[in-house]
C-alpha cells in the first residue's frame, strides 16, 4: 500500500480548518470514513499523524506537520497539472470557480459573470459564496475554487502558495434609517442618551463574530451609543443594512456592499463616515494560475472594474455628525 491522494486531501482539508468536523463539510465525507483513511494513512507510514485529546481543534504532530506541507506541495502540484492540460488539450476549454462573499452580489455578479464570459478559454463558470473570507481561503486551499476576492486579513498564512492582487481599501460606514431626523442623531451623540421617540437608534444589527471588524463595532456602539443594544444578529451585511432600511435599527456595513443593494434599499438608509475602520480586499488565486493566460486576463479585468467601481463609488456618504472636537472611529 502507498499514501494515496485522496488521503492526501484528506490530511490537508483538516491542516487547512483545523478540525475533522469542519473538514468533513468541505470533503462531502462522513467522520467514520475520514477516519478510517487516516487509520490506513498512519498504518502505511508507521507514524502518528494527529494528537488525540479531547481538544475540538485538531493537532498535528511532527509527522502529521511534514505530510500536511507534503500534501499541500503534491495538490498544488497535481492542480497546476490539470489546469495546464485544460488550456492545452481538453477542446471543453477551461473552468473557472469564483468565490466570494454574500456582501458582493447584486453589480458585482454581473460584473464577474460578463468578464467570464467575455474569456473564450472558459468554457465554465461557477460562482460559490462562502460565509466570510476564512472559509473562501479554505476553499481555495483545498482547491475547491480556484480564484476569490476576499480580506487581506484572512490570507496571513497563506501568501507563499497564492498570487494576491490587491483591488481595493473596503471601509466601514454606518448604516442609519433615512426616517431619522439628521438633528436627532446629532443630539443623540452629543449627548450619548437614549432618544424616546426613536427606537431604531436604541438597537443595532451586526454579524455575531462573523466579520472581522465585529469586535470593533461592539466597541464603537459602547463608546458612541453607549444604550444601544445587538438586537439583532444577522448572517450577512446585506440582510443587516435591509433591517435598517425597514426602520428597526442601525448597522456597520463595508462601503462595498453598497453599490450592490437595490435601489428600495439604497434610497430608505443614509450613509455616515466611520474614522479609521477599513480592511483590504483582495484577488486571490494559487501561483501556478498566474501565468496561465486565461486566469490573468480574467485578474486583469476584474481588478481594473472593481477598482473604479468600488474605490471611488458614485456614493453619498456623509460626515458623522458630532460635537465640535469629538471623534467616532472604530
Amino acid at each position: 500500500m502507498k499514501v494515496s491522494l485522496r488521503q492526501l486531501e484528506i490530511l490537508q482539508a483538516i491542516a487547512v480548518a483545523g478540525s475533522i468536523s469542519r473538514a468533513t463539510r468541505r470533503l462531502g465525507m462522513s467522520q467514520p470514513s475520514i477516519s478510517q483513511q487516516l487509520a490506513k494513512m498512519e498504518e502505511v507510514l508507521g507514524a502518528q499523524l494527529f494528537v488525540r485529546g479531547r481538544n475540538p481543534r485538531t493537532e498535528l504532530t511532527p509527522a502529521g506537520e511534514f505530510w500536511a506541507d507534503a500534501a499541500s506541495r503534491i495538490l498544488t502540484s497535481v492542480d497546476a497539472a490539470e489546469t495546464l492540460h485544460q488550456d492545452l488539450f481538453d477542446e471543453r476549454g477551461l473552468n473557472l470557480s469564483f468565490g466570494t462573499t454574500p456582501s458582493l452580489t447584486g453589480r458585482f455578479t454581473e460584473l464577474v459573470a460578463r468578464i467570464a464570459v467575455s474569456i473564450r478559454p472558459f468554457s465554465r463558470f461557477d460562482l460559490v459564496w462562502a460565509i466570510n473570507s476564512y472559509e473562501l481561503i479554505e476553499l481555495l486551499m483545498t482547491h475547491r475554487i480556484n480564484v476569490a476576492v476576499l480580506s487581506s486579513e484572512s490570507v496571513a498564512a497563506h501568501r507563499s502558495s497564492l498570487n494576491l492582487l490587491p483591488l481595493y481599501e473596503d471601509k466601514i460606514v454606518w448604516a442609519v434609517p433615512d426616517s431619522i431626523p439628521e438633528e436627532m442623531i446629532r443630539d443623540c451623540l452629543a449627548e450619548g442618551s437614549a432618544p424616546n421617540q426613536c427606537e431604531s437608534l436604541q438597537r443595532y444589527a451586526d454579524l455575531d463574530g462573523i466579520a472581522p471588524w465585529f469586535g470593533k463595532t461592539r466597541n464603537w456602539y459602547r463608546g458612541v451609543l453607549p444604550f444601544a443594544q445587538p438586537y439583532f444578529g444577522c448572517m450577512t451585511h446585506e440582510s443587516a443594512v435591509q433591517i435598517v432600511a425597514a426602520g428597526l435599527a442601525t448597522c456597520h456595513t463595508p462601503i462595498s456592499l453598497i453599490p450592490n443593494l437595490s435601489a428600495s434599499v439604497r434610497e430608505r438608509v443614509r450613509f455616515y463616515e466611520v474614522e479609521e475602520s477599513a480592511r483590504e480586499v483582495m484577488l486571490a488565486m494559487p501561483k501556478h494560475l498566474a501565468s496561465v493566460r486565461p486566469f490573468s486576463d480574467f485578474a486583469e479585468q476584474l481588478a481594473t472594474s472593481v477598482r473604479k467601481e468600488y474605490s471611488s463609488p458614485d456614493l453619498e456618504i456623509r460626515p458623522l455628525p458630532l460635537p465640535d472636537g469629538a471623534r467616532a472611529g472604530l
